[in-house]
């Protein structure tokens, strides 16, 4: 994952021991990504943070494999394509951990009465990053 403006570096990491709530920022028209740590090689994390109602929706990524650390909320972990007869619906809180292989379609709706905030862990296969929503691959 190339670092976004803003991502803590291996050269700008401080401890190296992160506060996930210091990430959590929330906007009231959509979901918002905050970006938190990547490496050039194999590391990326994200903050994921969801008021109610908002959604990560249903995607995949073909080269990477995934845990979400849920901080703060309670939601839905969404496994499978939706529509299909493998889709399920997890409920998740904070403390929880979600394991997502590579290129298992995954996402995450905020269900509760207060914010959802997780940290996206990404494996980055050597640099390379794609997200596929609805069939369209998205490189980074």
């Amino acid at each position: 994952m190339k670092p976004m403006p803003g991502m803590l570096t291996p050269e700008t990491l401080p401890s190296g021991t992160l506060d996930p709530h210091k990430f959590a920022k929330y906007s009231a028209e959509k979901a918002n990504v905050v970006p938190v740590y990547a490496d050039s090689q194999d590391l990326g994390i994200v903050s994921w943070n969801l008021m109610p109602g908002q959604a990560n929706e249903s995607h995949s990524h073909p080269f990477s494999a995934h845990c979400f650390v849920i901080v703060e909320g309670e939601g839905l972990y969404l496994k499978g394509e939706p529509g299909s007869a493998n889709y399920a619906e997890y409920p998740i809180k904070a403390g929880e951990t979600v394991v997502i292989p590579r290129e298992q379609v995954h996402g995450i709706r905020n269900t509760g009465k207060t914010p959802l905030s997780y940290f996206g862990i990404t494996t980055t296969a050597g640099g390379e990053y794609a997200r596929v929503v609805d069939g369209v691959v998205h490189k980074y």
